[in-house]
C-alpha cells in the first residue's frame, strides 16, 4: 500500500492559469497525478480541478485532489473531495484513509476511526490504516486498542518503521518499558535523526535505571534539538547522579 506523507506546504491557488485550460481532459487527469506522486500539490489541484469541470464525480480526480488539498492543510476542501470520492466509488479504501487522515487534522477522532476502519474492512491487509487508527487511539488515551492496531500494521506491513516508534510510545505510557525500548531500537536503527524516538527510549531507560544509558539518549537527543533542553533537564541531572553512583 503506497504511504501517504504529511507534508507542510502553503496556501491553495485561487485561480487556474491559462495553461490548465488549454490541455484536454485526459491531460489535465495525467498531469494531475503525476504532480500528486512528485509532491507538487499546487500544481495537482490545479489541474484536477480543470479536470473535474468535464467530470465533477470522478473518484480517482476527487481522491487525488483531496491528497493534494490534505498535504496543503486545506483540510475542510480535503474532507469534500474525499467524501465525493467515496460517494462516487464506495468500495474506496484509500479514499477512507485520507478522511480518515483529514478528520484526525480536525481533531474529529470518533469519526478518523470510522473511516480507518471501513479502509481496513475493504483492505484487510491495509498497514497503513491500521497504524493511523492506532494513532488515534493512542491520541484518545486507548492504548490497548492502539498496541493492537500498531501490531497488526506491521504483520500486515513490516516496512512500516514509524509504527515501531508509535508502538514504542504506547508501550511506555502503560508502563511496559523493556518492550518499549525493544521498539524504538528498530526505529532509531532506520531513523537515526529524530529527537523523540531517542528522548522515548531515555526515558524508557531512566524507568529500568539503566541511567548511563538514559544520559546517552538524552544527551543525544538534546543535541538534535537544543529546545528540548528544557523539557528534560531534570530528569537528565538525576540520571547523570545515579549513573556516577554505580
Amino acid at each position: 500500500m503506497k504511504k501517504i506523507l504529511i507534508i507542510i506546504t502553503g496556501i491553495i491557488l485561487l485561480s487556474v492559469p491559462k495553461i490548465y485550460s488549454q490541455l484536454d481532459p485526459s491531460q489535465n487527469l495525467q498531469m494531475g497525478l503525476s504532480a500528486v506522486n512528485g509532491r507538487s500539490y499546487d500544481e495537482a489541484v490545479n489541474y484536477l480541478t480543470q479536470f473535474l469541470q468535464s467530470d465533477p464525480e470522478n473518484a480517482t480526480a476527487r481522491y487525488n485532489r483531496a491528497v493534494a488539498y490534505y498535504f496543503l492543510q486545506n483540510y475542510n476542501a480535503a474532507l469534500d473531495d474525499a467524501t465525493s470520492a467515496i460517494q462516487s466509488y464506495p468500495n474506496f479504501p484509500v479514499a477512507y484513509n485520507i478522511r480518515g487522515l483529514t478528520r484526525t487534522a480536525l481533531n474529529l477522532y470518533p469519526d478518523a476511526i470510522l473511516d480507518f476502519t471501513q479502509a481496513i474492512n475493504f483492505d484487510l491487509n491495509y498497514g497503513e490504516a491500521f497504524m493511523n487508527r492506532g494513532i488515534v487511539y493512542k491520541l484518545q488515551n486507548e492504548y490497548s486498542q492502539a498496541v493492537s492496531d500498531f501490531n497488526s500494521a506491521l504483520t500486515a506491513d513490516n516496512t512500516l518503521v514509524p509504527a515501531y516508534y508509535y508502538l514504542g510510545e504506547v508501550l511506555i505510557a502503560m508502563g511496559n518499558y523493556t518492550e518499549a525500548i525493544n521498539n524504538l531500537n528498530t526505529f532509531i536503527l532506520n531513523y537515526p535523526d529524530k529527537a523523540a524516538a531517542y528522548s522515548s527510549r531515555g526515558l524508557a531507560y531512566y524507568q529500568t535505571g539503566k541511567y548511563p544509558e538514559a544520559v546517552a539518549d538524552l544527551e543525544k537527543a538534546i543535541k538534535i534539538n537544543p529546545s528540548l533542553q528544557q523539557d528534560f533537564a531534570t530528569v537528565l541531572n538525576d540520571a547523570k547522579s545515579k549513573a556516577a553512583q554505580k
